[in-house]
């Protein structure tokens, strides 16, 4: 009587679990309807460090609209064409009529490693064609080996390596492992009541992206003016490109931790073979077998190379005649956003620029500054070519400068020739803007102990500071001055200001003069 009730109940319940299984169902949604890239820079850089286009450090928020059918039943809903390097506990999806169960990221991507190691221990078919005679031969083999260290092979002759015959051989698969997406893919679990069309949108962050502005400066014939014209930059490393994506950018360096995320599997093979003499007519005929799959290992490296270099060129910064399109600034609660006004692609390892700002007759000073040691020896040293300007409206500016580059272009003979580069950190409406662009070869300064003491109490050293300009105007030069705790600056040959928390001087060097300032340094024991 127990069998038999046991029996019953088993049969009973065996039509529910196959109901439960039939009713879940695969919902794949193969890309967005529309999309939203927000990208912030890498919170570690400075504005003298220009994006490392091989290691992107900054992040995207990126937001999709997707629409989907969704059948009634229990419903995995995948989202193929994410960014591969999504933050999947960051992923928000709303718009699902019952809300999500669960989320996964999908990181094995269709690869020859990824379909070879899916069918580690399973039949496959082999198909060798003859070189000689272009005959082909097809049989049955199992794969005993992943694709990491050279793939073994187990046929009705025995075991043999992969390509390691002398002729081309291919692996014929019987179908696609489950689980492999040719895409990075997002899927969420989620009961769906009844039948009914859903829009869905899918926020998240993903890693490999960067941004930064460009400032191009152009030097008035007198030097005392220039036009100012700024890029916005923004790079993405990710293998996933965004079309007619909504752009934006944002300025500032919101608090972020470091995110460790799974990065997508799969790869090319490794093959490797075992021959069982010794000469090397063997190995070279297995090196020619292989030489199309490392030529196109190498192809891809160059392309790789020549793309970064393309989009690291000078190139990049060069000011075009006035754009139709300019980023719009924003304010986003401290932060300043700036928003691209028209739908762009934002590629997939590529760049794109997009004009910010140009403002003209912007009023500035060159000078020229170093920093030393109080009581160092210093022979000629060329001194830092440094321009000033104000980020204030009366002088042609007045908005908030995002960190970035910037290249200083003059004309010359009817040319425009580069006067140097630098970096320019992120500044407010109202602040001083300093950039340097280079050392000067014309204004130098040299740093000479003329005279020692010592007694019991304290030891002194007088020093002379000689700073000469060979160019044919003067020069404003700013040099600062930095010394131990236990020293002090006595018997200054001119009145010292304070910069930055140290002692400086700031003079004037006629043209094809020099200066000579003196100072003794008194240490106390």
């Amino acid at each position: 009587m127990r069998t038999l009730i046991a029996f019953i109940l088993f049969v009973v319940a065996a039509p529910a679990t196959a109901q439960s299984e039939w009713a879940r169902q695969v919902v794949t949604s193969d890309g967005p309807s529309s999309v939203s890239v927000t990208v912030y820079r890498d919170p570690r850089r400075t504005g003298d460090n220009g994006m490392n286009l091989n290691y992107l450090g900054g992040y995207a928020l990126i937001t999709e609209q997707r629409a989907v059918t969704l059948p009634a039943g229990e419903v995995d809903l995948r989202f193929e064409g994410v960014a591969g390097g999504i933050i999947p506990q960051s992923a928000i999806v709303t718009g699902l009529p019952d809300g999500v169960i669960e989320k996964n990221r999908d990181a094995a991507l269709l690869s020859p490693s990824a379909l070879l190691n899916g069918h580690l221990g399973r039949g496959v078919t082999i198909r060798r064609t003859s070189a000689a005679t272009g005959g082909t031969k097809e049989f049955d083999a199992q794969i005993r080996t992943d694709a990491s260290g050279g793939v073994v092979l187990q046929t009705a002759e025995g075991f043999e390596a992969l390509q390691c015959t002398g002729l081309n051989e291919t692996i014929i698969y019987p179908a696609i492992p489950e689980g492999l997406s040719a895409k990075p893919t997002l899927s969420v679990k989620s009961r769906v009541a009844t039948p009914t069309r859903a829009t869905v949108t899918l926020s998240y962050l993903a890693t490999g992206f960067d941004w930064q502005a460009n400032y191009v400066a152009d030097v008035s014939a007198d030097g005392q003016t220039m036009n100012l014209f700024s890029w916005v930059t923004l790079a993405n490393g990710d293998e996933t490109s965004f079309a007619n994506a909504q752009t934006q950018t944002v300025a500032g360096q919101p608090n972020k931790g470091r995110d460790n995320i799974q990065r997508a599997t799969g790869g090319a093979i490794s093959l490797r073979c075992w021959p069982q003499a010794t000469t090397s007519d063997i190995q070279l005929r297995n090196r020619a077998k292989l030489g199309d799959l490392s030529s196109w290992h190498r192809d891809q490296q160059d392309v790789i190379t020549v793309t970064a270099q393309r989009l690291s060129g000078a190139v990049m910064e060069m000011a075009p005649p006035a754009p139709p399109v300019q980023a719009k600034q924003e304010e986003l609660g401290d932060l300043k956003l700036y928003r691209i006004p028209v739908p762009v692609t934002v590629a997939s390892q590529s760049q794109k620029q997009v004009a910010m700002f140009e403002k003209t007759a912007i009023p500035f000073v060159q000078f020229y500054e170093t920093q030393i040691w109080a009581n160092d020896y210093q022979e000629a040293t060329p001194l830092v070519t440094t321009l000033r300007f104000q980020n204030k409206k009366r002088d042609g500016l007045g908005l908030a400068l995002p960190a970035g580059k910037l290249v200083a272009f003059k004309a010359a003979g009817g040319e425009r020739l580069l006067l140097g580069e630098g970096g320019v950190d992120d500044k407010a409406i109202g602040e001083e803007v300093e950039v340097s662009i280079g050392e000067s070869p014309l204004v130098r300064y040299q740093l000479q102990a003329v005279e020692n003491f010592d007694d019991e109490d304290s030891q002194w050293t007088d020093m002379v500071l000689t700073i000469t300009n060979a160019s044919r105007s003067a020069a404003q030069v700013e040099i600062k001055i930095d010394h131990q705790d236990n020293e002090e600056l006595r018997k200054t040959s001119q009145k010292l200001g304070r910069k930055d928390g140290k002692d400086f001087w700031k003079v004037t060097v006629p043209a094809n003069g020099e200066r000579v300032l003196t100072y003794r340094v008194v240490r106390m024991k």
